[in-house]
């Protein structure tokens, strides 16, 4: 039996970042492992130029995910006004960038977002280097404020940490959601309902290290974090399946 940790990310409004390029920012169906390990980072206090704690963080843990709803696509069209980089000029608030108006360049971006998404994430450890249990309390109180991809996609509910012990990372979601279930129902709330569960829908499976499964697709996907200072990504293998339940 293996000790797996299970939470869930729910929200109105998601988006897991692509590879950009120019002012096109497109976003993933499901979420990265550096959205992941970042939001683990900032229930920890992790700041972003603490390299070795993140990097530490990236290489300590494996997660996979369970995709109930990628969401419907949503583009938007980003306006943006901020001043150039001036050497020893340093501004403190947005205020003061906007009340810079000689100087104030607008930047255009189209951003995509991913509406009414639902994603159980599973992580479990590679080594010693963090304990689980850790992890699920300071998720539980965050040191900084969670959010689903950007600063502008806040959770609809709570993410539902759950440890579970099973033999693989399917019955560790399988037992989640069954005691996720219960839960509801001692409380009397229509489960499938509030998450928008349909009676028979498509669940896709992501993961990554070796799989026992020969019926697999083997993907690659840029999200293995080198740098967050410098936002820098390395190729990751991850597996995937789905079934219809």
């Amino acid at each position: 039996m293996k000790q797996y940790l299970v939470f869930r990310l729910y929200g109105p409004i998601t988006s897991w970042g692509e590879i950009a390029v120019g002012e096109n920012r497109h976003s993933f169906s499901y979420p990265s492992k550096s959205a992941v390990i970042g939001l683990i980072a900032s229930a920890l206090g992790y700041k972003r130029e603490e390299e070795d704690k993140h990097t530490q963080l990236t290489n300590s843990l494996s997660f996979g995910i369970k995709v109930y709803n990628s969401g419907i696509l949503l583009k938007d069209y980003h306006t943006t006004q901020v001043p150039p980089f001036q050497q020893k000029v340093v501004y403190f608030t947005r205020k003061e960038e906007l009340e810079d108006k000689l100087n104030l360049n607008t930047i255009l971006s189209a951003r995509e977002y991913r509406m009414d998404s639902l994603y159980d994430v599973c992580i479990w450890e590679k080594n010693n280097s963090f304990q689980l249990q850790e992890i699920e309390k300071k998720l539980k109180e965050p040191n900084f404020c969670l959010y689903l991809g950007r600063k502008s996609c806040v959770l609809s509910s709570p993410l539902f940490t759950s440890l579970v012990e099973a033999e693989n990372l399917f019955l560790a979601f399988e037992k989640y959601e069954k005691g996720l279930k219960e839960i509801f129902l001692q409380k009397e709330i229509n489960y499938e309902q509030i998450f928008q569960i349909k009676e028979k829908q498509l669940i896709e499976y992501l993961w990554e290290d070796e799989s026992q499964e020969t019926s697999v697709e083997i993907r690659f996907r840029r999200d293995e974090v080198l740098s967050r200072k410098r936002w820098q990504f390395a190729e990751r293998k991850e597996f995937y399946k789905s079934e219809e339940k």
